[in-house]
């Protein structure tokens, strides 16, 4: 892959290659973690987890498991896993769930931990069954990182999954208007926009989260929900400067569109420099941005709900970051999405390279 700094764009253009030829060819699997949460973090855990599995498993002493971690948000507090934080005092699943769920490589398995109950008027209604399984086994255990981690070998998922932390944590936002609401919940749901976030008290990391930081070839932050997939994680003490120290090379996937009550009117530049503001650190190596254009279809449902595609024609705070695009976007279906087998082939690329400076 050839790539060179941008001062202000242009931005350098990659080669694509198929991910699963890209490490074969590749005596060492690189280990990498991928911080994040909502939608976005299963669609890299996916991808990865088929490039690098079977190699994985091939080599002497390697597992997949041991190769692919995911550090996920812990602020989730609407739907089932709000309902199940307030009704039996646990960490929200949702999140873990996904990403669970994405590592397992069987359908049939996706399909049943996402199924949600549909019963009216009864406590069951919403619920999904991957939900109540880790709200089950968090009581068996007593432990909810234990839950996650019997589930993980329950469904032999192909990569582990951590919390950022174990705290019970709840996002604090200042608005542009100067109010300040709590819950992440409210924080999207309300019509003024976010001028600051952090977290409503403290939060201790995961001990197992920072471990896997530290021991990366490879750090994927996003893609993911500005505000409540990427943020979270990085507010949690410990987790930015872990990630300003490591040696692994750090790469933030850009995302393709806007949303509604987040990041209205954002462009990749204002990301990147919510993400400075609140990190006062240049955290990455590579900012990967896709370069094939959605099809109008693709496009109109979006319109709708007042999401915007995200502009990359130039990008002037990437600061020391080499920016990078590629075809990532999935061609099938009517979503604007990545693909996460390109998006796979594109981050073991940079495992290649190695970092910038």
């Amino acid at each position: 892959m050839s790539v060179q700094t941008v001062a202000a764009p242009p931005i350098t253009s990659a080669p694509t290659i198929h991910a699963r030829r890209e490490v074969a060819s590749n005596a060492h699997v690189p280990r990498i973690v991928a911080i994040g949460g909502g939608t976005g973090l299963p669609i890299v855990l996916r991808g990865l987890a088929d490039a690098m599995g079977p190699v994985a498993e091939a080599e002497r002493n390697a597992r997949a498991a041991d190769t692919l971690s995911a550090i996920v948000t812990m602020t989730d507090d609407g739907g089932s896993s709000g309902r199940l934080r307030r009704d039996l005092g646990m960490l929200p699943p949702g999140d873990i769930r996904n990403c669970l769920a994405a590592l397992t490589g069987n359908t049939s398995f996706e399909r049943l931990l996402a199924h949600r109950f549909a019963a009216a008027d009864t406590w069951l209604d919403g619920h999904s069954v991957g939900n109540l399984m880790l709200a089950a086994l968090a009581q068996m255990t007593g432990n909810f990182a234990e839950a996650v981690e019997e589930l993980r070998r329950l469904l032999k998922a192909r990569g582990c999954v951590f919390p950022s932390t174990l705290a019970d944590v709840t996002l604090r936002g200042e608005l542009e208007n100067g109010e300040f609401v709590e819950g992440e919940t409210a924080l999207v749901g309300h019509s003024a926009a976010i001028r600051r976030l952090g977290l409503a008290r403290p939060a201790r990391p995961y001990p197992d989260a920072l471990r896997a930081l530290i021991n990366a070839d490879v750090i994927v932050v996003g893609p993911g929900s500005l505000y409540t997939s990427v943020l979270p994680n990085l507010l949690v003490d410990g987790v930015t400067s872990t990630l300003s120290a490591v040696e692994a090379v750090r790469v933030y996937v850009a995302n393709l569109m806007t949303e509604p009550g987040e990041t209205d009117g954002f462009s990749l530049d204002d990301h990147l420099q919510v993400l400075r503001e609140h990190t006062g650190r240049d955290l990455f190596d590579y900012v990967l941005v896709n370069r094939t254009p959605p099809t109008d279809e693709q496009l109109a449902s979006y319109r709708g709900e007042g999401a915007e595609l995200i502009p990359v024609e130039r990008v002037w705070l990437a600061g020391p970051a080499r920016v990078v695009a590629d075809d990532l976007l999935e061609t099938t279906g009517n979503q604007v999405r990545h693909d996460p087998a390109k998006l796979a082939a594109a981050i073991l690329r940079f495992a290649r390279c190695g970092r910038t400076s």
